[in-house]
């Protein structure tokens, strides 16, 4: 069936910027964030550092959501909110400089909390840009500027994933002149982040577009009676209860296998920056190709039946490593991790948008943000603990078979919603 979309007032300007801001934000982010784990390792971090550095953006993202909230509700400028904690969470890139000249034995604690720390005006930032997103593209083009963004962003990570990788591992002669390529990383990824702001800050929003969020005024200041309002207005919204729900089981799961994959990586086959790249790489290069194949798909069949493929996908990652002799395996397949992720990433935020009205937008991207980062606190630290009660083999195992279940959890929605979900999510 072909689709027959009109054309929106600054449509394809805000597109093109949109794109742009994925990119920058790409090439800034993956300069730091893929090496954040091997960083810390280089710092004579261990495996509680390894779990806290999954754990603490969690936990400073929980304060951030409440904070974020009273802010987007109070002020109605999103997009200058936005822009300034970006740039903020972006600052931290320039404090990661000064943590080798600290003391050795507080080098890596002092690491993970900062990592942690930078969430915090991150995760307000994050928040504050998909519900920005929602007004900014419609329905209609709201799948498809994503995924194309998406794609894009992800070639760009491929590239810069792969040189910096590279960099790292062959132009270094000692740890000392490792860690001063970090710094100067740091820096480049800071005055990229400016830019990227930059970008964010020119696109055009038509305040009178039907998809603009609209807030529902509180009957009461008073802060308890706040929340009875909120959680009222959520519990009314049964699809999204049960789409929180499933989210919170699967991101347990995924979340509950970051720290034993790089464990796995790191301790049994001795992976180092070089293959860090070249995995970063792999993944990207599926995710690339799959996130337009995500959304053309999920336009025929529906984002609540094509979430359930993308986390079964997902499902497979651990079963990847248990069978993996070398990092050259691992590389080789993330075929398959990698096509999971984009459609994990790009479907998530579909069917979210699917649950959750363009009235008080902002409010449902707000509880998914806390349920998905409670989850976070704790799951990365059980799955280490796992892995000491038992072995890394057998944590690698439970992980998958959790996931399965989390998989099949969204089907059972899917069975549950089909009419509605299909309805909501059809293109006219």
């Amino acid at each position: 069936m072909r689709l027959k979309i009109k054309k929106l007032p600054n449509l394809e300007y805000n597109l093109y910027i949109n794109n742009i801001n994925g990119i920058l934000q790409a090439l800034s982010l993956n300069l730091v964030v893929p090496y954040a784990s091997i960083y810390t390792k280089r710092l004579g971090g261990g495996d509680r550092d390894i779990a806290l550095l999954n754990s603490y953006p969690a936990v400073f993202c929980l304060f951030a959501v409440f904070f974020g909230t009273y802010l987007y509700r109070k002020f109605k400028n999103k997009k200058k909110i936005t822009s300034i904690f970006f740039l903020l969470s972006r600052s931290f890139f320039l404090v990661f400089i000064f943590i080798p000249f600290l003391p050795t034995a507080f080098q890596p604690g002092a690491f993970v909390l900062l990592y942690g720390m930078m969430n915090f005006p991150n995760s307000i930032a994050t928040m504050g840009w998909q519900s920005y997103i929602g007004d900014l593209f419609n329905g209609n083009w709201r799948g498809r500027a994503l995924s194309k963004r998406s794609t894009l962003s992800t070639m760009s990570a491929l590239i810069v994933t792969f040189t910096a990788g590279n960099i790292l591992y062959y132009i270094p002669k000692t740890n000392s002149d490792r860690m001063r390529l970090y710094q100067i990383f740091f820096i480049i990824a800071f005055v990229i982040a400016i830019f990227e702001v930059y970008s964010l800050s020119i696109q055009h929003l038509d305040k009178h577009s039907v998809q603009v969020e609209k807030v529902t005024p509180l009957k009461d200041k008073n802060s308890l009676v706040k929340l009875k309002e909120i959680l009222k207005m959520f519990k009314k919204n049964k699809p999204f209860l049960d789409f929180s729900l499933c989210v919170i089981f699967f991101h347990f799961t995924w979340q509950m296998g970051w720290p034993i994959f790089f464990t796995f990586e790191y301790d049994v086959l001795h992976s180092n920056e070089f293959w860090t790249s070249i995995v970063s790489t792999s993944s990207c290069i599926f995710q690339a190709v799959t996130y337009i194949l995500w959304q053309k798909y999920s336009e025929k069949k529906g984002n609540s039946l094509l979430i359930f493929y993308a986390t079964m996908l997902m499902a497979f990652t651990p079963f990847i490593y248990l069978i993996s002799k070398s990092m050259l395996n691992v590389a080789l397949l993330s075929v398959v991790s990698g096509s999971a992720v984009s459609g994990v990433t790009l479907l998530l935020l579909n069917n979210l948008y699917e649950v959750a009205p363009d009235s008080d937008r902002t409010t449902y991207i707000a509880l998914y943000t806390i349920i998905t980062n409670i989850t976070l606190m704790f799951a990365p630290i059980l799955g280490m603990k796992l892995k000491a009660a038992t072995n890394i083999y057998f944590a690698l195992l439970i992980v998958g078979i959790l996931r399965i279940l989390a998989s099949i959890a969204f089907y059972l929605r899917y069975k549950k919603y089909k009419k509605l979900l299909l309805k909501k999510s059809a293109i006219v």
